[in-house]
């Protein structure tokens, strides 16, 4: 195989992935067919099926390209503070940025869980869970003073869980809920999550 044949098939592969995101957004799972991702794709169903044997396939090539892990963890990464407060506010407002202009991500992630068990979800713990160990532990040595003794699988948990939770009643709500909803809200969440909603006891 050439390296221009190679290219052309990469090239086609990608066309697909593309064309059958866009449909699976619009038209969800079972609302799209085979024959309209090839369509949409600009290419004869034979040849879809020489790049993907089924549905399935094409969806799990999709949920892994356009998943925002490719953009969030290297956000994390990137996150600063010398204490845990700066380092999670860091994290949180580059993980929005992030995310902020993929709605079609929820959708996405209602099919994967819905439809698939969350079974390729399983497929990107094992590859991305390295890398989110190395992000917690280094949140846990910027405030091993200040953390209380949470096992980090479940600072994981509670981190990725209020986050999701932020992101989905943003995209549900926002638009039609008061300004109040959306304005510095932010910022309030970060402060939740760091510091709960109970008051401070005091001696």
């Amino acid at each position: 195989m050439t390296q221009e044949t190679l290219t052309r098939g990469e090239s086609t592969r990608m066309e697909i992935i593309q064309a059958a995101h866009s449909l699976f957004v619009q038209q969800g799972y079972h609302g799209t067919s085979m024959r309209q991702i090839a369509q949409r794709a600009g290419i004869a169903l034979g040849g879809l099926y020489n790049h993907f044997s089924s549905k399935e396939e094409v969806f799990r090539q999709v949920f892994i390209a356009y998943h925002p892990y490719h953009q969030v963890i290297p956000a994390l990464l990137e996150s600063s503070g010398t204490t845990v407060e700066g380092f999670v506010r860091g994290a949180v407002f580059r993980i929005w940025e992030s995310m902020k202009d993929q709605p079609g991500f929820l959708n996405l992630m209602f099919i994967e869980i819905v439809e698939f068990k969350s079974a390729h979800i399983g497929e990107l713990y094992e590859t991305l869970m390295p890398q989110v160990m190395q992000i917690i532990q280094r949140l846990v040595q910027s405030g091993s003073d200040q953390l209380r003794p949470i096992h980090p699988l479940m600072l994981i948990r509670l981190f990725i869980g209020s986050f999701l939770g932020y992101y989905l009643t943003e995209a549900a709500f926002a638009s039609v809920a008061p300004p109040e909803f959306s304005e510095g809200a932010l910022d309030q969440y970060i402060d939740v999550l760091l510091h709960g909603i109970l008051k401070p006891e005091t001696d």
